[in-house]
């Protein structure tokens, strides 16, 4: 009888033994490895990041650069300017030691780690580089597109749809006071095209009326109207050209709503000669 009660009492220890192992293998392979693998109806990331940028000369001193990203799908990056000197901000500026050529690496990486890389060189000269500020209509205050003694400081509504490209904001002018003005330093005697981005409405008869003049005597260089884009669903580029006055030092560039609701987006200006 003795030995029956032992067998009964090794044969409960072992089945309790099993019945708390299959619970912790049951609580293991339901919890612990479940964020190991995709959640139900999930789809893999086929959307990854393109490193991508541009840069600009400041209009004070030509040895500073303003970098502004341009990569599409990222949320972080990291800049190396040679020489050891990196940053980690999206549109740094950075101060280089004289005139050259200098090549500049941006590493873009999205939310999952995946990263792009591009590398660019960056032409440093001593010489007047025309460039709006707040071109990609991000800025805040919105204090560069106002105007001077116009009484604002935010002439334009901000706007995401239809969706800006390259991740630039847009303008949007829907009464008339709404405005884009800003003047800038440009080089005397030169022909430069300005481009922009723009979507309208399609009915009305202009999507504003673009003004560009000699900001100290009010020549005009260009005054027209801005023709209708001919969908109002996604943005059009375009692009105007013109010649400064001998004398010129500051150039005006100005937009009035002209009855019309557009949004305005990524503006930029080259020197053609």
């Amino acid at each position: 009888m003795k030995i029956k009660q032992n067998i009964f009492r090794k044969t409960t220890l072992l089945l309790f033994s099993i019945v708390i192992t299959s619970s912790f293998v049951g609580c293991v392979g339901s919890d612990t490895f479940r964020d190991d693998l995709p959640d139900s109806n999930s789809k893999a990331d086929t959307i990854f990041p393109e490193a991508n940028f541009d840069y600009t000369a400041d209009q004070t001193d030509f040895t500073i650069i303003n970098f502004t990203d341009l990569s599409t799908e990222a949320s972080s990056y990291l800049w190396d300017f040679g020489g050891g000197e990196t940053s980690t901000d999206r549109d740094p500026t950075f101060q280089f030691s004289g005139e050259g050529t200098f090549p500049v690496t941006l590493v873009s990486s999205d939310g999952n780690g995946v990263t792009s890389t591009v590398t660019l060189d960056v032409v440093v000269v001593d010489e007047l580089v025309a460039a709006f500020q707040c071109p990609d209509f991000l800025c805040d205050p919105r204090t560069p597109w106002a105007g001077v003694d116009r009484g604002t400081t935010s002439s334009y509504s901000a706007s995401s749809s239809p969706t800006p490209p390259e991740d630039n904001g847009a303008a949007k002018l829907s009464s008339s006071s709404n405005f884009l003005d800003q003047s800038i330093r440009v080089v005397s005697g030169a022909t430069y095209e300005i481009t922009f981005w723009y979507v309208s409405k399609t009915t009305g008869t202009s999507a504003g009326t673009l003004l560009i003049e000699d900001a100290d005597t009010g020549d005009d260089f260009l005054l027209q109207e801005i023709p209708l884009t001919d969908q109002a669903s996604s943005y059009v580029q375009t692009s105007f050209s013109f010649t400064t006055g001998d004398d010129t030092e500051n150039m005006r560039f100005n937009i009035e709503y002209a009855g019309t609701e557009c949004r305005f987006s990524k503006i930029s200006i080259d020197r053609l000669n």
